[in-house]
């Protein structure tokens, strides 16, 4: 079999188990488990490694079959006339896509919660516009929102 054939089908594999794992991170947000978010972080690094050494075999093997420099894999690919390897390609391309999407996807629940979490402080420090004047200085609760006179603050 072809070896870019053969490392497209390892990056496939490697896509679809990296697809999974943020798939369970997804899931790990959403239930706020920081153990579990951990362990995923620690699961993706050898993953994430071996997508980039499936990268890198990738435009090696290319070169050596006559890529040039300024050409981009898919093109070089496409010329190769190999309609295996590019049924593969674009199921390879598939698989890159669900990860972006996911990642993305993870990447706003973390600002969401990030923001959520900087209310949650303000609010705590009486900083947030919806607790002004809830408490003053001493921690007593501020009678019908007037201000105290400053003598007696």
């Amino acid at each position: 079999m072809n070896p870019l054939q053969l490392t497209l089908e390892e990056a496939i594999r490697d896509c679809e188990a990296f697809a999974e794992l943020l798939d369970r991170e997804q899931d790990a947000l959403l239930q706020q488990d920081m153990a579990l978010l951990q362990s995923l972080l620690e699961d993706k690094a050898p993953i994430l490694q071996a997508l980039n050494r499936h990268d890198k075999a990738l435009h090696s093997l290319a070169e050596q079959l006559g890529k040039r420099t300024e050409q981009g894999l898919e093109s070089f690919l496409r010329e190769l006339s190999d309609a295996g390897v590019l049924r593969t390609y674009e199921v390879f391309k598939d698989a890159l896509v669900r990860c972006q999407n996911a990642n993305l996807r993870n990447a706003r629940l973390v600002r969401h919660s990030q923001h959520a979490n900087s209310h949650l402080l303000d609010l705590l420090r009486n900083q947030g516009e919806s607790s002004q004047g809830v408490y003053d200085r001493q921690g007593l609760t501020s009678r019908s929102g007037t201000q105290r006179p400053l003598t007696k603050a």
